[in-house]
Formats: structure tokens, sequence, C-alpha cells
């Protein structure tokens, strides 16, 4: 049975390192610029060093433990989790969701919570500074369930309030959660294991989690194949360029032959030296122990020195040894990289870091209905421009620098560059900017048309009885613009709309939903039109016709309207 990988998820301030600190007894993230994780970091920790801060827990709960060791995995936001991938799924296989109880869910939990999702990746809440948290009595090095058992009712009840709420929200993403110690199913509920890292505070409830459901529901068995996922790259003093890796597969030495996957091409090379990280140790760069070794299994934490050092960060290297061996890895390879660089491809361009990231990007906006089209690693050129102003006319660059010459040049073409850090946001600005450039196309199409809509005269809101009859309205489907001429249940003309204000400010339109007022040049009040009275826009056959063009771009209600008019002019 090998070694669990685990990956930590979370927003940037959450206390991930924090996490790992506890659990090595280290104080990394106060190294770290601004206490905040700058690059990924993996960590071995052996089952000697579990059973020592584990073992009462252990104990209490049954749990024997099986593994050698676990892997954790610490870096910004996501990437790690995207990074670690097996042709197309992540390595990775369990995570810690790491949320902060006084904040909540946040744009990269819910980010996070997608990626997951997406990967299908079974995860463990962790809920955060829970000595924030009013009426905390204040204690160390303990875990949970001793912790509570020291607390007052007012603690107790708050914590479960916070918890209950972290609940409701994790709802909303399709998940059921429950404090650990009360989950009936762990097949159907999450567990959240309230932590606080500083004061050492549950973590060894979650270590012995992560073990209890890594050993009982995961597949540990080591899977045929040798091969290992190149995570990060570094640059050695004497030694030159090196790449972190972890052995997910079989074994891998020094002397190897292996297919790596380039920028733009797949090759071969040998595995030139290897180092694996001592336990307890931080791989971040001049961080960490190495010491040189011959051979590594899976799940094994490496430094690797290949004699071709251009590796494609985030793609598996994989040992052969014969040349039908190698042909057979080659072909899975091109069949996890087609469909990157290819202009033909309808969708938006997508600008990435690593293929991991892409990956991401392409689960995501599939779960939402995004096509994603082109994709490059790297950040954008005149290509990608061209490729975007045939399709969506847009670029979404996650992680890439952007140069001024391709500002500049995408502003001439009319291109949109998206950039961000953030999958979430990148998807969020997306969102916005499609909105605006359906709207401006709607407008455009529909300059010169008389679009449907029904809306109803609000009981007793008439502003001005005639010359032009001003009431207020509610709009029920479709859309209202002034120029257009209205009519009633019955067909009859009522006259143009002069104008639309809301609050007396002047609007071009008015939308499902909206209560605006409205002048009508022809309307008499209590005349030819009466409280509470249904009217609708005055459709022609002609703009019927020119309807259907854009019927797909509009909501269902548009249409809803449409032939209830058709009904009432019967055509």
């Amino acid at each position: 049975m090998r070694s669990p990988i685990c990956a930590f998820l979370g927003h940037v301030d959450a206390g991930k390192t924090s996490i790992m600190d506890a659990i090595r007894n280290t104080a990394f993230a106060y190294k770290e610029t601004g206490g905040l994780t700058q690059n990924i970091g993996i960590t071995e920790v052996p089952t000697d060093r579990i059973k020592k801060i584990c073992v009462e827990l252990l104990k209490k709960l049954n749990i024997a433990i099986k593994v050698d060791s676990v892997i954790f995995i610490d870096s910004p936001g996501h990437e790690a989790f995207v990074t670690l991938r097996e042709r197309g799924a992540s390595i990775a296989d369990i995570a810690i969701l790491v949320i902060d109880v006084t904040e909540g869910v946040q744009r990269q939990t819910i980010e996070s919570i997608d990626i997951l999702k997406s990967y299908k990746t079974p995860f463990i809440v962790a809920l955060t500074k829970i000595d924030r948290v009013d009426g905390y009595i204040d204690r160390k090095d303990i875990s949970f369930i001793d912790f509570m058992s020291k607390q007052n009712r007012k603690y107790s009840e708050n914590l479960d309030a916070a918890i209950y709420k972290m609940a409701g929200e994790l709802s909303n993403y399709g998940f059921q959660a429950e404090r650990y110690d009360r989950v009936i199913d762990f097949t159907k509920q999450i567990s959240i294991v309230p932590v606080c890292a500083v004061n050492n505070i549950g973590i060894q409830d979650l270590i012995v989690m992560l073990i209890g459901l890594s050993q009982r529901y995961i597949d540990l068995n080591k899977p045929a194949g040798d091969e290992a996922a190149i995570l990060e790259e570094k640059q050695l003093k004497g030694m030159g360029k090196a790449y972190d890796a972890i052995v997910y597969s079989g074994r891998i030495s020094v002397g190897d032959k292996v297919v790596i996957q380039k920028k733009d091409m797949i090759s071969e090379t040998k595995v030139k030296a290897m180092f694996k990280l001592v336990p307890m140790e931080e791989s971040r760069e001049n961080f960490g122990t190495y010491e040189s070794i011959k051979s590594a299994s899976a799940a094994t934490p490496i430094r690797l020195i290949l004699q071709d050092s251009e590796v494609l960060i985030g793609t598996s290297i994989s040992v052969f040894h014969n040349e039908q061996e190698k042909n057979r890895i080659i072909g899975a390879l091109e069949g996890v990289t087609k469909g990157y660089n290819d202009e033909k491809a309808k969708g938006i361009v997508i600008c990435a870091d690593s293929i991991g990231s892409i990956d991401a990007i392409k689960k995501i906006g599939g779960a939402n209905s995004i096509q994603i089209g082109m994709t490059r690693l790297g950040e954008p050129t005149k290509r990608e421009i061209t490729t975007a102003k045939l399709n969506e006319k847009v670029i979404l660059c996650f992680n890439v620098p952007i140069s001024k010459q391709i500002e500049e040049l995408s502003a001439i073409e009319g291109v949109t560059i998206i950039s961000s850090n953030s999958i979430y946001t990148i998807f969020e600005k997306y969102n916005e900017f499609k909105s605006a450039f359906n709207k401006e196309v709607i407008n455009d199409k529909t300059s010169d048309m008389t679009l449907p809509a029904e809306f109803v005269f609000i009981k007793s809101k008439v502003f001005r009885r005639s010359n032009p009859c001003v009431i207020g309205v509610e709009v029920l489907a479709g859309e209202i613009r002034p120029g257009y001429r209205v009519i009633n249940h019955k067909g009859a003309n009522l006259g143009r709309i002069q104008e639309i204000q809301d609050d007396k400010k002047k609007l071009d339109s008015a939308v499902k939903g909206q209560k605006v007022a409205v002048s009508i040049d022809d309307a008499v009040y209590d005349r030819n039109l009466f409280d509470g009275e249904v009217l609708y826009t005055d459709v022609s056959l002609p703009d019927i016709i020119k309807f259907v063009d854009v019927k797909g771009m509009l909501s269902d209600d548009y249409n809803d309207a449409l032939q209830k008019i058709q009904k009432i002019k019967r055509i």
C-alpha cells in the first residue's frame, strides 16, 4: 500500500501553511513574504511522526496506520492540485479544503470547490482559527474532542452555529457536511474538522481523519507503470535546472530512459541524478534537505536532474524499456495533449502557465457550458489574437505575463484580454464581458425593430392622466423601449411610449422584473387605459420574422410575450 498524496486547497490566507507548520512542528509560514505562501511545497510525514502526535486519538478511534507516510502538498491557491496531474486527472488522492471560520466561503474557496468537483476528488474541510470564536478558553496541543470537553456552553454553541453556517454554505455547492465526529456516512457527508493551528488544536484529528478515510475509501495499491509528475522547476547552484516531482506509480531509477513532454513536442531523455526529500523537511527553494538516491517508488517526493532540461511543468515522465513501450507512452501523451495550440478549435482562446491549469480551466468551463477553443502554454502572441478575433473575440490568460505590444495589438483588433491568477475571477470577468458583449450585439440587431413585451399597469400609479398619460408599470416579460407602440389585450392601439423613467432618471429600456414610469402619448387614463390592465408592445409581422435571429440570445420570457402578442393580433 503506497502513501496517500494530499493537496491543500483554499483561500490564500485561510491557514494552509500554518496547518503544515503544526504537523512538522516548524514555523515556515513566517518565512514567507507577508506570511503568504509563494511557491509549491512538498512534505513527507512518516508514520512514526503521525503515531507520535496522534497516539491517544488513534487508540480512541481504533484506527491502525497501514501506510508508511502521508505526502502533503502546500501551495498558493490551487496550483499544486491542478499541476499534480496524470493524463488529465489530478494524482492527489484526497484534499484538505481550508476555510477560515471568521471569513467563511470566499472567492478562492469557491474556485477550489469547483476544481474538487471537476476532478471528483474526496476532501475534508479544515475549519481554521477556531480560537477566534467568542467564548474560547485557551488550550494548546490537544485533540479537538478533548478540547471541546474543556470549553464552556457559550463557546460550544457559538462554534456549532459557525459549523452549521459552513455546512449551509457547502450545501449551496451540492455537498452535505457535518462536524467530523457526528458524521453518519462518510461516503455521503463531508467531514468538517475544526482546528487552531497556532495552538495545535484539532491537528491530530485532521491527520487521523485523513489516514482513516484514505485507507478505507481510496485505492492505495501501487499501480503498474513507472511514472512521476513534474511539479516545479528549480535552479540549483552547481547543478543547473532540476525538477521537484512525485513518483506516483511504479519505480524510477537513475539511468532510466524516460519519455517527456516539452513545450512543442514529445521527446525522450535519461534520468541523470535523483534526490529524495528528507521526511519532515520542506521542498521550497532554499529550504529542505535532500539526500542522493539511486531509485524511488510510489509515492515519493523527489528532485530530478535530467539530461534534457526542458520538461513541461504539469506533465508526467514515464520510464520505458523498449521501443514498443516508448511508442505506447507517446501515443497516450499525444491523446492528452490533443487540441493544444489548435487554431481551428472553436471557442474561447486560453493562455496559461501549465497544462494542469489549462485542464482545470477546461473542466470548469465545460461544467458551466463554456466552450474552450485554442489553448497555449505561456503568454499570448499575435497568433492567439488572430484566432480569438475569428471566434469569441476574447482571450483568457491565467498566471502569464502580457506584453504592452500584445495589449496594443489586441485593442486594435478588437480582442479583449482577461487576465488573472485566479480561475474563479477569470470566469467571473468573462461572464461580465459576455453579458456586455451580448447586450451590445442585441442592441445592434434590435435597434430597428420592436421587441415583444408584456407589462402591467400598477393600480393607482397614475402620475398624469393624458397628453401624455404617465403611469407606473411592471414589466412581466420581454422588454420595453421608448418609441415602441402599445396595445391592450384586445389589440387596440393605445399610443407610443415616449419616455421610461426610474426615480426620475431616464432609461433606454426596461426588462422583466423592473418597475418603472412610462409616458404613452395617445393614452387617456380611465378612457382607453385602466388600472391593473395588462399591456403589450405592438410587434409587426416583419419584426416577428427578425426576432428569429435574436431569439437564442434572449431569455425565454421574450418568446412567451411574443406568443401572447401573436394570439392577440392573430398572426
